[in-house]
């Protein structure tokens, strides 16, 4: 495309209405408004810019190889455009960090490491001039915040890189600025289409980053009614963190997905979960559309695994055993879903099935009904192996921890320590974070830092990258 020296950045209804469908996943209208703004406004660059979320979204939630590398090209040609236009205009530098940025995050899912931290480092400077030049823009916010509150929890080990090239960051700092970004978007119609995008954000950080059930629900009362797929996936999520598995399944099962939206097949994994947490049967339906529709590799180890368990529940051992084979012949190992799905194939163990129905309805928040199951086993020490006596302690402390028993959930969680310190399980690690979590409520500090640091010194076991970030949040917020 030849552009000429007057090319600059133009907000305008076209790109908003494009932008406001793409984030919609209805990604054909998108382009029939952008297609008309090149024809309308061929000197108006932000075209070239919205275009980029089009191939992020499908990369993030298609996740097939063969569009990423086809897609791959497009970021330089778009760099290129946007360089030609307007300096002085605040998108000029916001838009070029945004497209690293979300590259970067495409070059994760494919592992592609090296490219998606020099893509972060280059967003970074990008977004801190751009917010030194233009402060009262207050999309920076965004990403800015997304940037200082990834950088607040990287583990340890990375932080000294981090130091090294000038990037400085924390939890606290990073959620700030997108809170206050939302809330001046609400108040700021010309910035009222960040809301949800922001939101989407905001709201996955939060859950990971930040030990705040209050804010979560703030969040969830804002988004539960959205008709955006992107704010229904936060939104069951949130509410599955908060235990609120009903309300869960009725998102999901009121979402509005039609032909023109670009398919989210993993929203079916995720109902296919929280109708198993109700011990609900039809759930295998939803895992056996995901399995069959999605293809991309992750969760589909842990779909068959799910699967499995359906038939386990079932008494039908035929079908567990065929079920527990497929999870080896399938997707892939980059997600903890899918490693706990290649571990559970790789041992051929058969779950204790008062176990499992304990953590079904465990994770589904009905924990009357999940101690009840746990209560089934009366003598934990005489279970067939280490495994599910770990668990079997390790499942007594979450409940009791949830139904706000602390003194018991303490106890069961220390017995977990004792029992699986040295084990490549992650109930250890995990009973450590959560004595942490009890500590820091009731504001006994050394004894929550003691747990954070316990957490972070166990190696070597599942789930440990994202247990040892959550403990380290955890030890940033005690600062």
């Amino acid at each position: 495309m030849a552009v000429n020296a007057q090319a600059n950045f133009d907000w305008n209804q076209n790109c908003q209405k494009a932008y406001t469908e793409i984030i919609n996943l209805k990604f054909g209208h998108g382009k029939e408004f952008l297609k008309t703004e090149k024809q309308k406004n061929p000197r108006n660059l932000l075209p070239y810019f919205i275009e980029n979320y089009i191939d992020f979204l499908t990369i993030q939630i298609g996740e097939e190889e063969r569009d990423f590398n086809r897609l791959k090209e497009n970021k330089n040609n778009r760099l290129d455009i946007i360089k030609k236009g307007d300096e002085s205009s605040p998108w000029f530098l916001y838009s070029q960090a945004e497209i690293h940025l979300q590259w970067a995050g495409n070059r994760l899912k494919f592992e592609e490491y090296l490219t998606a931290a020099y893509e972060i480092n280059k967003a970074y400077r990008l977004l801190t001039k751009n917010q030194e030049i233009h402060p009262d823009f207050i999309l920076n916010m965004k990403s800015l915040g997304i940037l200082h509150a990834l950088i607040g929890s990287i583990p340890n080990n990375y932080s000294w890189a981090l130091s090294t090239i000038g990037m400085e960051g924390s939890v606290s700092q990073g959620m700030a600025e997108m809170q206050s970004l939302i809330d001046s978007a609400k108040k700021n119609t010309e910035y009222a289409f960040i809301i949800d995008e922001t939101y989407f954000m905001y709201s996955f950080l939060k859950m990971n980053l930040q030990n705040d059930p209050t804010g979560l629900q703030l969040i969830l009362n804002d988004i539960k009614r959205s008709n955006n797929l992107l704010l229904n996936f936060a939104a069951c999520q949130l509410a599955s963190k908060l235990k609120k598995n009903d309300l869960a399944i009725s998102i999901l099962e009121k979402r509005i997905q039609t032909n023109a939206h670009y398919p989210f097949y993993y929203l079916e994994y995720l109902l296919g979960v929280f109708k198993q947490n109700k011990l609900n049967p039809s759930a295998i339906k939803h895992f056996e559309k995901y399995v069959s529709f999605f293809e991309g590799q992750s969760y589909i180890k842990s779909a068959y695994m799910r699967i499995s368990w359906h038939y386990l529940l079932q008494g039908d051992f035929n079908n567990f055993k065929q079920a527990q084979d497929n999870i080896n012949n399938y997707g892939n190992i980059l997600v903890d879903s899918d490693k706990e799905a290649q571990n559970f194939f790789e041992k051929r163990s058969q779950p204790n099935l008062h176990l499992l129905k304990s953590r079904l309805l465990f994770d589904g928040g009905y924990h009357s009904k999940a101690l009840k199951s746990l209560k089934k086993i009366k003598n934990p020490v005489q279970l067939s192996n280490v495994k599910h006596i770990i668990e079997y302690f390790y499942r007594k402390g979450r409940i009791y921890d949830e139904m706000q028993k602390s003194s018991l959930a303490k106890e069961n969680y220390q017995k977990t320590i004792d029992l699986g310190r040295n084990t490549n399980y992650f109930f250890a690690a995990k009973s450590a974070l959560q004595l942490a979590i009890i500590h820091e409520k009731n504001a006994s500090n050394t004894k929550a830092i003691f747990y954070f640091k316990e957490c972070i010194a166990m190696e070597d076991h599942e789930y440990e990258q994202s247990l040892e970030q959550k403990a380290k949040a955890g030890l940033n917020r005690l600062k």
